[in-house]
């Protein structure tokens, strides 16, 4: 947990500034919209072209070097296949948003998904031998090679090819780091039936991950299908707030919690309590971020967007007023994600990939559909312009995605007889604690309605994350040395 949050820690913060840096000085509000079109998908082709063979890699116990290098090989081919039908559904797609450059994007992403066959493997037994250490130093390197690189090639006019091209490179710099702790060459050997338990466990779990990748990446599409590329630029932007960072932070446990509850998988009481510890480490770091950026994202939106962009394409007041009502309208799903993030590591290590399939199955129909709704119902009544209507979107995320995590909710709740109350008492001071902070800070924000942006952004941000700090240190014992005996437990 110690490395994998430094290595998070370092990763969120690199990404943050370079995302930033290039959305307000290099990549017009309308390039944004287009690239956040197809960046979302980037996760779901990795799951796809890794078919969940390396996880069952972690899962499984019973790994030979035959076995091993017949998964790498498969997973060649794979990546091979999934990179030749890019080359005919990027045109697809980019003939759908009416936008050509997104099939460039996507081909070029899918020479990405050849390379990724370098760390794949020695990867997934890193992880499997909890050696969390290596891994985080080896996310820390690439992630900042990609971060430092799309800021290079925004720099250099690269524009909507800066995130690729940033993808590419972690790739490239995390298959050599990976190789270097974990060497791996194949052998010269294809077994297929060797690994048809792999490819079983593997698929339903590369299932699960796919439709999740969808579910929750077709809102900016929709976006830009509706309400145009500056509406999908400023979404994209939000998104980049507060569902990316809230991602971010929340990998800090998932990194640890699937290759834990596989080791666990056999007491499913201690699977309850490892859960309950996970979840409280959650919110612990996810709920103060998501309530501080809905107390001052208008601070930061104005000082550090408003008026910066290409040439004559500006943040106008009114883009910044819109990205901060949708960055407050999807820090709403921060408690919801937060725990959620947990449910399918739970499943998938106690062995029951099935029931995740189930919930994302529920959660693609649930939540894509609201999306719809919202835009088709919701969205030509909100505001005057075009744009306006990508709060529809936004809306649609507090409708469809509870319905979804009800669904989970109630596959963990009885797979792994997780005492309800138990639960609900373990984490309630947390959320009362963020609660109150909130409070803190939004009556600060009323004190200082004429103050300027700064010092509103250093009055209400500190007042209420000082708050939340009192409150877990002496309401709920939360103290750094508690938290390092919890971990060392």
């Amino acid at each position: 947990m110690a490395w994998a949050g430094a290595a998070q820690a370092i990763i969120a913060v690199a990404d943050m500034v370079s995302v930033f840096l290039v959305t307000a000085y290099w990549v017009p509000t309308s390039y944004l919209g287009i690239v956040g079109a197809v960046l979302p998908f980037y996760t779901a082709l990795d799951y796809i072209a890794d078919l969940g063979v390396s996880t069952a890699l972690i899962q499984h116990d019973d790994h030979t070097p035959d076995r091993v290098s017949t998964v790498f090989w498969l997973n060649l081919l794979i990546s091979g296949g999934l990179f030749a039908l890019l080359l005919g559904i990027g045109p697809l797609y980019a003939l759908v948003e009416h936008q050509p450059i997104l099939a460039w994007l996507l081909i070029a992403y899918g020479a990405k998904l050849l390379l990724q066959n370098l760390y794949a493997i020695p990867f997934a037994m890193l992880r499997k031998e909890l050696r969390f250490a290596e891994v985080a130093k080896a996310r820390i390197v690439a992630h900042l090679g990609e971060s430092g690189s799309r800021i290079l090639f925004a720099a250099l006019g690269a524009s909507y090819w800066s995130f690729t091209l940033a993808a590419i490179t972690r790739a490239l710099l995390f298959g050599i780091v990976v190789q270097w702790w974990h060497p791996f060459v194949p052998k010269w050997v294809f077994k297929p039936r060797e690994v048809i338990s792999y490819l079983k466990f593997g698929a339903r779990t590369a299932s699960s991950n796919i439709l999740y990748q969808v579910y929750t990446s077709v809102d900016t599409p929709l976006v830009l299908h509706y309400f145009g590329p500056e509406a999908a630029g400023i979404y994209t932007l939000a998104d980049q707030f507060i569902l990316e960072p809230v991602k971010t932070i929340a990998n800090v446990v998932i990194d640890v919690a699937f290759p834990t509850f596989a080791k666990l998988r056999a007491d499913r009481r201690r699977v309850a309590a490892q859960l309950i510890k996970f979840t409280r480490l959650n919110l612990m770091a996810v709920l103060p971020y998501t309530i501080l950026l809905l107390l001052i994202s208008p601070e930061i939106l104005h000082l550090f967007w408003q008026g910066k962009g290409t040439g004559d394409v500006k943040w106008t007041p009114r883009d910044v007023e819109l990205c901060v009502d949708a960055i407050r309208m999807l820090c709403v799903m921060g408690l919801f994600r937060s725990l959620g993030y947990l449910g399918p590591p739970v499943l998938d290590g106690m062995g029951y990939p099935n029931l995740t399939l189930r919930y994302m199955i529920v959660a693609t129909f649930a939540v894509p559909a609201s999306f719809v709704a919202g835009a088709h119902f919701l969205g030509p009544h909100i505001g005057h312009e075009a744009k306006d209507g990508l709060l529809s979107i936004a809306a649609a995320w507090a409708i469809g995605y509870p319905v979804a995590f009800a669904a989970l909710a109630y596959l963990v709740i009885h797979t792994i007889k997780l005492p309800v109350g138990e639960y609900v008492r373990a984490l309630w001071g947390i959320v009362a604690s963020c609660g109150i902070g909130c409070g803190v800070g939004f009556g600060v924000d009323y004190l200082l309605a004429d103050a300027s942006d700064s010092i509103r952004l250093i009055g209400i941000g500190g007042s209420a994350l000082v708050t939340i700090g009192v409150l877990f240190v002496y309401w709920l014992g939360l103290t750094p040395k508690a938290v390092a005996a919890s971990l060392r437990d």
